[in-house]
């Protein structure tokens, strides 16, 4: 058997997709954008994992390119879940950020999120906390 009969409705179901964790269910991730001077602030809500990943690397992408920025903000106050294809987005767009001569900040990340990312090492590059601690390149 290849599923239930309401297949194209799958998060009505119960049935999982992505980590195929227990009750959860339709994964997604929304990234709303709003500009504020020269920064850009990216609000992100829901789970970030390998298949919502590419929605949030987009969004960055496409403000860490947008001209006249100084800043890219990415909040992660509504943000559950976070895994290592949202690590690598998010390290992604520092990347990309960096060789744009722009600065970029994870703010808001809690719960599990925020776990990740500290114990993964990464917390304080993303959120800035670490640029006073880096050596200057002579």
């Amino acid at each position: 058997m290849h599923g239930p009969p309401c297949r194209a409705a799958e998060h009505r179901c119960g049935y999982s997709r992505g980590r195929g964790r227990p009750g959860r269910v339709g994964v997604q991730v929304s990234v709303a954008s709003r500009r504020d001077g020269a920064a850009v602030v990216l609000v992100v809500s829901g789970d970030i994992d390998v298949t919502s990943a590419p929605a949030l690397e987009g969004a960055i992408r496409r403000a860490v390119t947008t001209t006249g920025l100084e800043l890219v903000q990415v909040d992660l106050s509504e943000v559950d879940f976070l895994d290592s294809s949202g690590i690598s987005s998010l390290l992604l767009g520092r990347r990309g950020a960096d060789e744009r001569g722009v600065a970029f900040r994870v703010t808001g990340a809690h719960g599990i999120a925020r776990q990740v990312l500290e114990l993964t090492g990464v917390w304080e590059h993303l959120s800035g906390d670490s640029d006073a601690s880096q050596p200057t390149p002579t």
